[in-house]
């Protein structure tokens, strides 16, 4: 690869890692502010993935930059967390709701 293109690959995997770094801020500000159980999944769910897959990509393209082949390995693992992390806030809201843990009322006014 010439260097430009390294260089811009290098950059751009530099903008994703920092994009994927505000978005798991973002989850986690969401997380200690949010009110209740459900909201409180549905904010790390939502833009933890997003998160994870733009530090996921930026890593891809790191690894392509450099001229590494573990970019494969780096794209299954996205692929698994990106199938796998909506699932599971899925099932623990399931869950929640099936021991009755309560909602807060203006959530239980905006379902009704």
């Amino acid at each position: 690869m010439s260097e430009v293109t390294t260089g811009l690959l290098e950059r751009l995997s530099e903008l994703l890692t920092l994009a994927g770094a505000l978005f798991f801020l973002i989850s986690a500000i969401g997380l200690l502010r949010l009110p209740d159980f459900f909201c409180r999944v549905h904010a790390p769910t939502k833009a933890g993935t997003l998160g994870i897959l733009l530090l996921g990509l930026g890593a891809v393209l790191q690894s392509l930059a450099n001229g590494d082949f573990l970019w494969l390995e780096e794209l299954a693992i996205l692929v698994f967390l990106f199938l796998t992390i909506p699932v599971s806030s899925q099932v623990l809201a399931r869950a929640a709701r099936r021991r009755g843990v309560a909602e807060t009322e203006r959530a239980a006014k905006e379902e009704a």
